[in-house]
């Protein structure tokens, strides 16, 4: 017997017929059903991927865009103690509420709503009398690129939980073709080997118990 044929299965006709069912089954509702979940998988994967590149740069590029000229420009205005004591007093963000959400049958992965408005008040907090024109744009652009990040990290933990997904599938995959689907095979096979040349045997013994019993003798 081979080594890859299934241990424990027994050379009948029954077993043979179930063999090929299991054939069947693996092929056709295993590998080709798991070969298709891990394409569509791979090809949301890359689209998620792109999308977090864009996600990303856009992430980078509005942080740039709030700290870097505004709150400069409000620093030497202000002064720093002045711009500090202003951003002590800015209107926190309301609740981030934080549920969970699947990616193409993935384990939960977090999922972020972000509150709408993102702030209780349109007003930043701190004193109209303060020379605040930088600190406003710097106050509005950190909230957009605060927004902004959230989505890149809720997308990024949906491709970590996707790339195992993905890794567990093609795993899986690769078990049913190159393992389970050739040792079925091999199974049927040496079973329909052994089928047969009991057969043969069979035919050979009631061949000869027919010449002996009219005296005949064997070819």
């Amino acid at each position: 017997m081979s080594r890859q044929n299934m241990r424990g299965v027994r050379p009948t006709r029954i077993e043979l017929l179930m063999i090929r069912k299991r054939i069947v089954v693996a092929e056709k509702g295993g590998h080709e059903l798991l070969q298709e979940k891990l394409d569509t998988m791979v090809m949301e994967f890359f689209r998620l991927r792109e999308r977090r590149e864009g996600l990303r740069i856009e992430t980078e590029a509005a942080f740039a865009t709030a700290y870097l000229p505004p709150l400069q420009r409000a620093g030497m205005l202000m002064g720093q103690r002045g711009l500090e004591e202003a951003l002590s007093l800015t209107s926190p963000a309301e609740e981030i509420d934080m549920g969970t959400v699947t990616v193409m049958g993935t384990p939960p992965v977090p999922a972020i709503t972000l509150p709408e408005p993102f702030r209780d008040c349109r007003e930043p907090g701190y004193p109209l009398a303060l020379p605040s024109a930088h600190l406003d744009a710097a106050y509005h652009q950190g909230e957009q690129a605060v927004k902004t990040a959230l989505r890149l990290a809720e997308l990024e933990g949906s491709l970590v939980r996707l790339a195992d997904q993905i890794a567990v599938t093609r795993r899986r995959v690769n078990a049913l073709a190159n393992i389970l689907i050739p040792s079925l095979y091999n199974t049927a096979a040496y079973i329909e080997d052994y089928l047969e040349e009991m057969e043969r045997e069979d035919i050979f013994r009631r061949k000869r118990a027919k010449m002996s019993r009219s005296g005949g003798l064997l070819p």
